[in-house]
């Protein structure tokens, strides 16, 4: 699993305790949790999903297809919209070796989509409270504010297990070229096109011989998302170039699972993120930080994002100025020499981001919370953001998937609408 699929599975077990709990996933999924039934449904699955919504009184959901929400938000179902991940900002950095044309129609969708979920969610969640800055901005722009706006905006972090993470050789094993005695650093997760892998490549050709710079993955599995690989292949390139690649540089190209990825964190000496200086960086949360804090990892990142201010301001590592690959490489051999502070530091924050803490807004509204009214000003601006995605969507459909697979799916929609007639 990805972080959005992480983030929907670990609220999923918060509010178990608390409520009757249904997880949607795509097929083929499995789960072990007695306390949460399994719902078989990706988001192409509208009618499976539809027929759940209805059936329950809560429904939370990161981004709903336009005829999906349009549906959900008018029942009876509270409806909480997880905008944890800013899409907004991430969909510049996202898009940014595409035609301008492509960039414009995506930006456009992803903008309208977001406007459209701020008007329908009953309670928006959030990582961070920079990031419901964001977001009560985009409710104050559409005049969607209610007198209760603030209470419907909740800071709810990405957080960690109660469990400390399991030990194992998962590294060595997966990666046999770094010897025993290796110092480690971990790139936990994949490599996007808004991170900086080069400045920690070139921080690791500037350290001793027995350090060793670890990329858990390269790319998100069962997903195209060539831009993702491009960024990917230019950090492979850059390792390939400097002599490092495959002897002191090392990119697992599988997934690790998500039970297993304790291990990894565990044979780690350092955790390692980088970013460049730019808007997705301010609205970012750093979800592979928070792992590297629950393993009780000295964090060396990049500074301007919340994470690496909390870095910074807690003494859980080293957050350095972006794109500063000899501050890097300093701050990873200060660590590795005396990081002993650093670890117990990281441990006493991870035990705030438990999940069973940081979601306790959302167990809150579930046990009591109230749909909002549902003014002209919040339909105008459901319909409107719904309706004006479809154009852009239809052309980037027709651009990158043809003909054929635009009239499938216009068909599909159509016979969605006949049938709710």
């Amino acid at each position: 699993m990805a972080g959005p699929a992480i983030r929907a599975y670990e609220l999923a077990r918060a509010l178990a305790p608390h409520c009757a709990v249904t997880l949607a996933a795509p097929a083929p999924s499995r789960l072990a949790d007695p306390g949460i039934v399994l719902l078989e449904a990706g988001l192409a699955d509208y009618d499976a999903l539809a027929g759940a919504v209805a059936g329950h009184d809560v429904v939370v959901a990161q981004m709903l297809p336009p005829r999906l929400l349009g549906r959900v938000w008018r029942l009876d179902t509270r409806l909480v919209v997880d905008l944890y991940n800013p899409v907004v900002v991430e969909v510049i950095e996202g898009t940014r070796s595409k035609p301008r044309a492509s960039r414009e129609r995506l930006r456009s969708v992803v903008t309208r989509a977001a406007t459209a979920h701020l008007a329908a969610a009953d309670l928006v969640l959030c990582a961070s409270e920079r990031q419901r800055d964001l977001w009560l901005g985009g409710l104050a722009l559409r005049e969607l504010l209610d007198h209760d706006a603030l209470e419907r905006l909740a800071v709810v972090p990405f957080g960690v297990s109660a469990d400390p993470p399991a030990p194992g050789a998962a590294v060595r094993a997966a990666l046999p070229a770094i010897p025993e005695p290796a110092r480690i650093l971990l790139w936990g997760g994949g490599i996007w096109n808004w991170l900086d892998a080069p400045t920690a490549i070139r921080a690791a050709a500037a350290l001793p011989e027995d350090v060793h710079l670890v990329f858990q993955g390269v790319k998100r599995p069962a997903m195209d998302a060539r831009d993702e690989h491009r960024a990917a292949a230019d950090a492979i390139a850059l390792a390939r170039e400097l002599g490092l690649e495959g002897t002191r540089v090392h990119f697992n190209h599988g997934w690790v699972p998500y039970a297993q990825r304790g291990s990894w964190l565990l044979e780690a000496d350092l955790g390692v993120s980088a970013h460049p200086a730019h808007l997705e960086t301010h609205f970012a949360f750093r979800t592979r930080i928070v792992d590297y804090l629950w393993a009780g990892l000295p964090v060396v990142t990049s500074s301007g994002d919340v994470l690496g201010d909390l870095v910074g301001a807690r003494g859980l590592g080293r957050a350095v100025a972006p794109g500063d690959h000899q501050a890097f490489a300093a701050a990873c051999a200060e660590l590795l020499a005396d990081s002993s502070g650093e670890r117990e530091r990281t441990r006493a924050v991870a035990e705030e981001l438990r999940w069973d803490r940081v979601a306790a807004p959302l167990i809150e509204f579930c046990a009591t919370g109230t749909k909002r009214p549902p003014t002209a000003a919040r339909r105008r601006a459901v319909t409107t953001a719904t309706l004006r995605q479809y154009a852009p969507i239809a052309a980037e459909t027709l651009g990158t998937d043809g003909l054929a697979t635009l009239m499938r799916k216009l068909g599909t929609n159509a016979g969605r609408a006949l049938r709710k007639r």
